[in-house]
């Protein structure tokens, strides 16, 4: 009976001490989401993401998109290099720049943006062929559409017969194009539309796109704007950038079939001023995503036609293979 008694005084004991413990436990703490940084700058650039912009994609457990739009490179590059934006849209070379000045510290997702400069005028012509003897008038000396353009008639053998003569910038080369002071010009999106707006005489005259790939026999992309992604980021959270890839597709898809919706999105989100000018500007814009691994070599030689034309352009050299995000 003695025995009986201290086994149900210890029970007693055990179960007083475990309602006790289970009183006072403190409440597990809420974790405060990842804030993920996104980046792209205004233009043609951000404009296949503004789905996801709205919408402040991916959605995922833990974590909390926040996208920033910057109007030019400068903006966001220190912010890269300092590794305070874990992903950003920019200019494909630029991302081959900040893979060197980063020592690998951030690499190519994808490509969202083939060519966006198109050839435009007021004058018949079928060919560049049929430019000899004349000017073509081009803005961004020394930046890619400068290059690409040099690289297509260096191989037509027309680098002698027509004469470059460049702008300072866009919006000039766009105003001179509308008073009939250049008959023909390159320019990018969304200028193009901006001209062929103000005057109905103005035309798309070539498909840079198509002689790009006939000149490179397919073997090169015009890719003219790509996403880059912090090395780090995408080691620690490959989660996250499988949904964030997910997402761009769809916004693509979103925006090329929807041209008046995301137009008044891209305005009201300030990628571009006007959604008119958006939307009309949408299908000329050669706005995708292209998967950076399974087109590097394409990529690769996009960026060696650049390097043979200003190694600086891609930072000195070419990047090599960790450069392209292997999902």
């Amino acid at each position: 009976m003695k025995n009986f008694l201290v086994i149900l005084l210890l029970l007693t004991l055990i179960l007083t001490l475990a309602t006790g413990c289970a009183e006072i436990s403190p409440p597990a703490e809420a974790t405060e989401p990842l804030v993920v940084t996104i980046a792209g700058l205004k233009g043609p650039t951000s404009m296949g993401m503004v789905q996801m912009i709205d919408q402040n994609l991916p959605v995922l457990k833990g974590y909390q998109p926040q996208y920033t739009a910057y109007g030019a490179p400068d903006e966001l590059t220190g912010k890269i290099i300092s590794q305070e934006i874990d992903i950003a849209a920019v200019p494909t070379n630029l991302a081959s720049v900040l893979y060197h000045k980063t020592q690998g510290k951030v690499k190519l997702l994808g490509i969202n943006t083939l060519g966006v400069i198109h050839l435009i005028g007021s004058e018949p012509l079928e060919s560049l062929e049929d430019l000899s003897g004349k000017t073509l008038y081009i803005s961004g000396k020394g930046a890619t559409p400068d290059y690409a353009m040099h690289y297509l008639l260096e191989s037509l053998g027309l680098d002698d017969e027509i004469t470059l003569e460049f702008f300072p910038d866009h919006p000039s080369l766009a105003q001179a194009v509308i008073a009939k002071d250049a008959a023909y010009a390159v320019l990018p999106e969304p200028f193009v539309t901006q001209v062929l707006a103000a005057s109905p005489e103005v035309e798309l005259l070539v498909d840079l796109n198509t002689l790009w790939e006939e000149v490179t026999e397919g073997e090169s992309l015009l890719s003219m704007g790509g996403v880059i992604v912090n090395t780090r980021f995408a080691e620690d959270h490959p989660e996250f950038v499988q949904a964030f890839v997910a997402d761009y597709v769809d916004s693509v898809n979103f925006v090329n079939s929807n041209p008046l919706e995301a137009g008044a999105l891209i305005s009201a989100h300030g990628i571009l001023p006007d959604p008119d000018l958006a939307a009309l500007a949408i299908p000329n814009s050669a706005i995708v995503f292209e998967d950076a691994y399974g087109h590097r070599d394409a990529i690769h030689n996009f960026l060696n036609i650049l390097y043979e034309s200003n190694p600086s352009a891609v930072g000195g050299k070419l990047p090599d293979e960790n450069f392209y995000y292997k999902p």
